[in-house]
């Protein structure tokens, strides 16, 4: 399978879009049932969506599930345009698929996953802010688009710092892009407060949904027995990935390192949330699976242990099969 896909002909393609359908085909056939979390408003920008498929079940899985191709997509063309990954391959899009299928119950109508699409555009607007001379306003571009993810998806305006961080490992420090950073971080909650106000909402009520959904604890899931065998699965196939990131990295070039450096601190600053914020929740895996799939794929691609990472792959895709079948 890691040879197959190291390719990037339709084979991969059609193979591609076979597993995306096969691990959404229980949501087309039956669509669970739409439901919010009691008490609690959504981001504003999620609540049109949400209120806009409210009754249609159906309608929200074919969102869902063209919303996480769309992410898929745009990680392959990120790739090919940066090229940190030397190699034009599908890998990162057919891992994101199968990392995001990991919760099963956070695929349909999950906020993080538009809030994911936004991240991964504006990571980026920073990479290829690499090597421009003069001052530069991709980190304003990235800031205001991992910004206005925030209005989806409370947890992203987290990775706010990451552009910061980003400002700093692709650039000399300059305090002028920070500040235009700073900038486009603050501008997409500025103009929704002031549509806001314009539109006769209450202020207040909109700063205490943002505070909810940012601070506010909420139900954890189910954690079943076959999940916790896919996680640990999983772990066995991220480890080896950031081991050899680790140990290649100094040989990459210095834009591919230093695109994978975001990477690492976009894991860092996901785990972090989830550990230390109450609000963040599983549905944080939509983003998480971005810089993993990313690691992942680009072990896969020049592993020389080739049998032992394809061993693990096919174990990943077998717990997944498990835990859809059997959520004990």
């Amino acid at each position: 399978m890691i040879k197959f896909f190291r390719g990037s002909g339709i084979g991969p393609v059609l193979l591609l879009s076979l597993a995306a359908l096969a691990l959404w085909g229980q949501y087309f056939i039956s669509p669970p049932p739409l439901t919010d979390s009691p008490g609690v408003d959504p981001m504003p920008l999620w609540g049109l969506i949400t209120r806009a498929l409210e009754g249609f079940p159906l309608l929200a899985v074919i969102f869902s599930f063209v919303l996480m191709l769309i992410v898929a997509i745009v990680m392959v063309r990120f790739n090919t345009a940066i090229f940190f990954i030397p190699r034009r391959t599908y890998m990162p899009a057919l891992l994101y698929i199968l990392l995001y299928a990991v919760f099963p119950g956070e695929m349909v109508l999950n906020p993080a996953l538009p809030a994911a699409l936004l991240i991964v555009a504006g990571i980026w607007r920073m990479v290829s802010a690499y090597r421009v001379n003069g001052m530069t306003f991709n980190f304003f571009d990235a800031a205001l688009l991992i910004s206005t993810a925030g209005l989806f998806y409370a947890g992203a305006v987290w990775f706010i710092i990451l552009v910061i961080i980003g400002v700093l490992i692709l650039r000399s420090p300059d305090m002028r892009e920070i500040t235009v950073a700073l900038a486009g971080a603050l501008l997409p909650w500025i103009v929704f407060y002031a549509v806001w106000y314009v539109t006769g909402g209450d202020l207040s009520d909109l700063t205490d949904t943002i505070r909810h959904n940012l601070f506010d604890p909420v139900s954890p899931i189910n954690w079943g027995r076959s999940l916790i065998i896919l996680l640990v699965v999983t772990g066995l196939n991220l480890l080896p990935a950031l081991f050899s990131l680790v140990r290649e990295m100094p040989t990459y070039k210095i834009r591919s390192r230093k695109t994978f450096e975001l990477f690492l601190w976009m894991i860092a600053l996901s785990v972090a949330a989830y550990l230390l914020v109450p609000a963040v929740t599983e549905e944080m895996f939509a983003v998480l699976a971005i810089p993993a799939a990313f690691i992942m794929a680009g072990y896969y691609t020049f592993a020389r242990r080739l049998a032992t990472a394809e061993i693990l792959l096919w174990l990943m895709v077998i717990m997944l099969i498990i835990e859809r079948l059997w959520p004990w």
